[in-house]
């Protein structure tokens, strides 16, 4: 790292030296070569720049029909849009026949030049929101004033030709647009309609579902109660039945107690049977049918006993003649009609059943239906939105027409008018003033550089032994006396002297620059330029003939002029 550090510093010492021992001949190059920039830099030609400002709804008639109904354009890029219109070939053709610049185009190339020079000089910025500018750079005030002139009043005539036909495309537009709605419109009815009819009994806001169901299940509960007490009865009268004999005999007939009584019991004993199904012992209804029973039990033995013998058990005696028992008839006939009863509760409790089967699983649709009407109703309201905006647009559309025929419509304005400019635009001639003195510099270290490449001088030991791989005896030293130090300092002296000239020359130029214009003190510059490139030829002559060992013919020349006179 060290050894690579050492031959870097070498390096750096060995460039330096060759440069100073040189510096004489980069002074002199770098004056030469500013003389000739600056003089390049006087002759350039003043830029003038001449401008207007004019305020253009960039939206035409299509952005306050449509706004809130179709997405505007971005800014950018209507300006970018604007600016390629007005740069348009046929504009520039039209521009340069205005301006009288096509007399310099002769043939079709020329007239491309032209063009192309024209589309390159002008600009077209945004301001502000609506507010643009248009200006044009030219060597001549008058022209660049009448060229943007012509631009405004080809940007007016465009205007005042499109507007009535913009005006007619919005409107067809709009209409198109309208009877696309209309369609889309007439559509959407007709399926939010036919949803509706298809779904009414799970749309929000009719009777519900819930209630359906929830008397469906009612329904059924009562009709399974009903079975229940049905069912219970025809136990009772089956076990009735199966203890009342079907003939008696005819005294037993005729003397036995009331069948109206027989019948009660029956019925109490039903009723009880239906109670306990339903209910405990110690329910009151219970044990005020149990007491009934009771009662009429002990009124049918009083009964029988008065009149003699048992009825219902007994059957007809061997011998005696035998009749139908009324009561066991009436039992056979109560028991038909419960069977029947029966039979008629399953069935509707069957329906019953179906029918809270299918309310439930309409129920699970529900959300899914309403899902879908809520879309329908959406797609729906926006398309009507819509349409009912872009009415209310083209009504707007027929009275910004008439407005426009009445003439009281403005879509350009003219803020600030062309003038002819007073003070030129550029080029920055005093930025171009300090490039060429840097690269004159560069210029002149750029030579000598060359020159030391080409003819190397060495000015250590080492850099002899590494070149040429021999033994070096030793080095001499010069001891210079007081006339050599003098010289050294006063050559020092009209360096930095050179160099403040040069500079000097420099601010001048860049004070004229700022305070008249170099083009119209073009002989003072000329003259400073001419100056600085004779000061620098003649210092490269004097250097030539006072150093000639640094142009002689030996390639290798040792350290110093000093060497060589010792």
């Amino acid at each position: 790292m060290n050894d690579e550090m050492t031959d870097l510093y070498q390096q750096i010492l060995f460039y330096g030296g060759a440069l100073w021992r040189r510096r004489w001949l980069i002074f002199s190059i770098s004056t030469m070569v500013a003389a000739l920039g600056w003089m390049g830099v006087a002759s350039l030609p003043n830029q003038y720049r001449s401008s207007a400002r004019i305020y253009v709804d960039t939206g035409t008639v299509l952005r306050p029909l449509l706004a809130g109904v179709a997405v505007e354009d971005d800014v950018n890029r209507q300006v970018e849009i604007m600016r390629r219109t007005l740069l348009s070939r046929p504009n520039m053709e039209q521009l340069a026949r205005m301006t009288d610049m096509d007399i310099e185009a002769d043939t079709p190339s020329q007239m491309e030049a032209l063009v192309e020079r024209l589309q390159s000089r002008i600009a077209l910025r945004s301001e502000r929101d609506n507010l643009f500018n248009i200006s044009f750079v030219d060597p001549s005030p008058n022209r660049a004033r009448d060229v943007v002139q012509a631009l405004t009043t080809l940007f007016v005539e465009n205007n005042l030709g499109q507007n009535r036909a913009d005006m007619d495309n919005a409107q067809d537009f709009l209409q198109r647009q309208i009877s696309d709605y209309e369609r889309k419109l007439d559509t959407a009815e007709r399926d939010l309609a036919r949803f509706q009819q298809d779904n009414a009994a799970f749309l929000p806001g009719q009777t519900g579902l819930q209630t359906s169901l929830a008397e469906a299940k009612a329904a059924r509960a009562s009709i399974k109660g009903a079975l229940e007490d049905t069912l219970a009865r025809q136990k009772l009268l089956e076990r009735e039945l199966a203890e009342t004999p079907q003939l008696i005999s005819h005294s037993a007939g005729g003397s036995g107690p009331p069948s109206n009584i027989e019948a009660r019991i029956i019925d109490v004993q039903a009723s009880l049977e239906a109670m306990r199904a339903r209910y405990t012992d110690q329910h009151p209804d219970v044990v005020t049918l149990n007491r009934q029973l009771a009662n009429l039990r002990k009124e049918y033995e009083a009964m029988s006993s008065a009149f003699g013998g048992a009825g219902g058990p007994s059957q007809a005696s061997p011998g005696e003649p035998a009749v139908p028992n009324p009561v066991y008839s009436d039992l056979r006939l109560e028991l038909i009609r419960e069977r029947s009863n029966a039979e008629t509760l399953k069935e509707q409790l069957h329906r019953a059943d179906d029918r809270v089967a299918a309310l439930e699983e309409r129920v699970f649709q529900v959300p899914e239906v309403e899902a879908q009407l809520k879309r329908l109703t959406r797609d729906y309201d926006v398309i009507r939105k819509n349409y009912e905006t872009l009415l209310s647009r083209r009504e707007s559309a027929r009275i910004s027409a008439d407005r426009e025929q009445a003439g009281s419509r403005v879509n350009f304005r003219i803020i600030e008018a062309a003038s002819i400019p007073l003070l030129p635009d550029g080029p920055p001639r005093g930025l171009f003033l300090a490039v060429v003195l840097v690269g004159s510099v560069i210029a002149g270290a750029g030579v000598a550089w060359v020159l030391a490449m080409a003819r190397v001088t060495y000015g250590s030991i080492d850099h002899l032994r590494r070149d040429f791989d021999i033994p070096v005896i030793g080095a001499l030293t010069v001891v210079g006396g007081l006339n050599d130090e003098r010289n050294k300092r006063m050559d020092k002296i009209r360096l930095l002297g050179g160099i403040a000239a040069l500079l000097l020359v420099f601010m001048i130029l860049v004070f004229i620059e700022s305070r008249f214009g170099l083009p119209r003190s073009k002989g003072v510059a000329y003259m400073l330029c001419f100056l600085v490139f004779a000061g620098g030829g003649l210092v490269l002559l004097l250097e030539r003939f006072r150093f000639p060992i640094l142009f002689g013919d030996r390639p290798i020349t040792l350290f110093d002029r000093a060497i060589k006179r010792a």
